[in-house]
């Protein structure tokens, strides 16, 4: 996907998660393997197996690798090339180039899409979850995990509320919150 393609403001968040940030990340995944395995739970408790899941910036793909060991199919869509590189060392899930408003992925596919500790960082938040919606399946589900900000402030720009779940999803979902801390997790069924 090239920066024309991508519009604006995305060369910043590109030349951000380069070679250097991708290796880096390969060193959080042991400190954050918690957070995939809740991730991981509550998607387990809303799919089967061998549901096809979407996960929104994999990262280096530890969860996608940890879903596709649990019989799902997986798909990863991330906008950084050298993170993708790190995920791909893994050679059951599939992953692709691309962002969560942008997916190069035919509408009405999946069973769920999830989303961990990535909200945050999607610049067009609600053409991004408009988008989401369509890849969904009827019936299906969308999971988003986030630091909880009203919990943890010091997260700054790097989480959610209740409050901005609520407005960002509840135009397309019925959505259900459950707190974990220090995470906030949101449910959103689709709702046709």
């Amino acid at each position: 996907m090239s920066l024309a393609i991508m519009g604006d403001g995305m060369y910043e968040e590109l030349r951000h998660f380069n070679e250097k940030v991708a290796r880096a990340y390969r060193l959080e995944e042991l400190p954050l393997c918690w957070v995939y395995i809740v991730t991981a739970r509550v998607l387990r408790s809303i799919v089967r197996p061998p549901a096809r899941i979407l996960e929104i910036g994999p990262g280096t793909g530890r969860l996608a690798n940890m879903l596709a060991g649990y019989g799902y199919y997986v798909v990863g869509v991330d906008i950084s090339l050298p993170m993708l590189r790190q995920a791909r060392r893994f050679n059951r899930p599939d992953f692709i180039n691309g962002t969560s408003w942008q997916m190069p992925i035919v509408n009405g596919r999946f069973d769920a899409v999830v989303a961990t500790l990535t909200l945050h960082h999607w610049s067009k938040r609600e053409e991004s979850i408009r988008i989401i919606y369509e890849l969904l399946r009827p019936g299906s589900a969308l999971i988003i995990v986030e630091a909880d900000k009203d919990r943890v402030r010091f997260v700054g720009s790097h989480g959610c509320t209740e409050r901005c779940f609520t407005e960002l999803l509840s135009p397309y979902f019925s959505i259900s919150i459950r707190k974990m801390f220090p995470l906030i997790i949101a449910i959103g069924k689709k709702l046709k």
